[in-house]
């Protein structure tokens, strides 16, 4: 009787990774939105789509760099990298970003951890409500009212995209700003291949003020990314 073998998926090699990471700092819209924004879309994508031993890889390279040359500038590095983590995982679960950060630990030298507390304080209240209101608003504008009138009978899912998911993860802007907030986001559901929120966040990424051809280009950037997940998974 014939047999069939299940596929194994091999592992990605770094040089593999490293040639990711070039290719998308290399695409990215660096020009109009910034020089340091293109490795949160890097790191939102690896790990979100499984990859996260390679985030201390991407993180090596940055620290390389000459704007990371003092332990302030690899602290205020790891604050960035932290909190794309963080926003990642009311993405894609927890255990994919806890992953990664176990591994960039594991070799960040000692003086250039940073023991800041981003959410320290927070309180589940009003002025959480209104802050995450307000983040969904500029994302969603009249499109929320669907959302909302489906999420009517699902009370649980309403509260918690509201109070946590805006609330306490997406609407803090204080070490991501708001573009670098939707780039993790984006990044984060494309690389699921879950099409009514790329939909969504595609939108949404206009609606906050990066230009059409931007974006188009930033989903070029994912899609890279998805290339890589597949090519590695299917051997």
């Amino acid at each position: 009787m014939a047999t069939s073998e299940l596929p194994i998926p091999r592992d990605p090699t770094d040089g593999e990774a490293l040639a990711l990471f070039k290719a998308v700092e290399e695409k990215f819209p660096s020009k109009t939105l910034g020089e340091d924004k293109w490795y949160v879309l890097a790191l939102a994508a690896i790990v979100g789509g499984g990859q996260p031993s390679f985030a201390p890889l991407l993180y090596k390279e940055l620290v390389k760099r000459s704007e990371y040359k003092s332990s302030e500038q690899r602290q205020a590095l790891m604050r960035r990298i932290r909190e794309t983590l963080f926003k990642l995982i009311v993405i894609v679960g927890v255990c994919k970003p806890l992953e990664a950060i176990f591994d960039i630990d594991a070799i960040t030298r000692p003086e250039d951890k940073d023991y800041t507390f981003s959410r320290e304080g927070w309180q589940c209240d009003e002025a959480n409500s209104k802050r995450g209101a307000a983040w969904q608003g500029r994302l969603y504008q009249h499109n929320q009212e669907n959302i909302d009138n489906v999420l009517a009978s699902q009370r649980d899912f309403d509260w918690t995209s509201k109070q946590i998911t805006y609330g306490l993860y997406l609407s803090d802007h204080s070490i991501l700003n708001d573009v670098e907030t939707e780039l993790t986001v984006l990044s984060g559901i494309m690389i699921q291949n879950l099409p009514r929120e790329t939909a969504w966040h595609l939108r949404g990424t206009r609606r906050i003020g990066v230009s059409k051809e931007d974006v188009e280009t930033l989903q070029q950037c994912v899609s890279g990314s998805v290339l890589f997940k597949i090519r590695t998974d299917s051997g």
